[in-house]
């Protein structure tokens, strides 16, 4: 799971790109959203997000501006900055600030697919280099790293978020909900959940819900968008492409197949 940030003075375009990284970028989970610079850089702060895709040109301090706060204090996060095509005078700045990826608006689907796919590449090396360099370092002499002084002393926190995520799945429950109800580091349990439970936090969430639509379209009549929003969809074609990459079939075809085994 990758995590990402939106900053942009138009909600429009905030909305936008949540569509498209729903639908056409899996793996990763908009796990926060500001409207200008001043904003975007205490949400970027706070919430630690592997990419960030930002407006250049936003009220009360603009995205360059923000990018070199947060590259000066030491974020490791990675940035697409978008703009209109007439802005090109920003890009001296933008090849100074380290940034490699500029998009023009209106964003391609295609454009911002590539360039997140390419970021989540840089990511998973930088994570591997550091995993290394742990590991040369004898994983720092014994003491153990920030996300493990900030885990709680819970030894089945795993176990609790699982229960809480079957219980509540038909709500929008994201990795940062989960981070901050269990006072867990959003990177670390990220990681921790992989390891305990060899599913990305997504996969995860996506099976239960994926069970639980199963079992309403061969017990129930409720119709196919109405199980979509019990299973905690609130797309409907969303819904069916994800439910048939997980099962095979579209859930009418699921449904349809269900009703003549049961009658044969």
């Amino acid at each position: 799971m990758y995590t990402v940030v939106l900053v942009d003075d138009e909600k429009g375009i905030i909305d936008g790109l949540k569509v498209i990284m729903r639908r056409y970028l899996p793996t990763c989970e908009v796990i926060g959203c500001a409207y200008d610079g001043e904003e975007g850089f205490r949400t970027i702060v706070e919430l630690r997000p592997d990419i960030v895709i930002t407006d250049i040109r936003m009220l009360r301090s603009d995205g360059l501006d923000m990018i070199e706060r947060l590259t000066r204090g030491g974020s490791d996060s990675k940035f697409i900055i978008l703009s209109g095509y007439s802005e090109f005078e920003y890009a001296r700045r933008i090849m100074r600030s380290g940034v490699k990826y500029y998009l023009s608006k209106p964003i391609e689907e295609t454009e911002l697919q590539n360039c997140v796919n390419e970021l989540i590449q840089e990511i998973e090396v930088d994570r591997r280099d550091e995993r290394e360099n742990k590991q040369t370092a004898g994983s720092g002499a014994g003491q153990p790293s920030l996300y493990e002084t900030e885990m709680p002393k819970r030894k089945d926190v795993i176990s609790e978020i699982k229960q809480y995520v079957t219980e509540n799945f038909d709500r929008n429950i994201s990795l940062a909900d989960l981070s901050n109800r269990f006072f867990i580091n959003l990177h670390y349990l990220s990681q921790l959940f992989k390891e305990k439970t060899g599913q990305t936090y997504l996969e995860y969430l996506t099976q239960v819900r994926i069970s639980r639509s199963k079992d309403l379209l061969a017990s129930s009549d409720l119709k196919i968008y109405e199980i979509c929003k019990r299973v905690g969809y609130s797309d409907s074609a969303h819904f069916s492409k994800v439910f048939e990459k997980a099962v095979g079939c579209k859930p009418s075809d699921f449904r349809k197949m269900h009703t003549e085994e049961h009658r044969s």
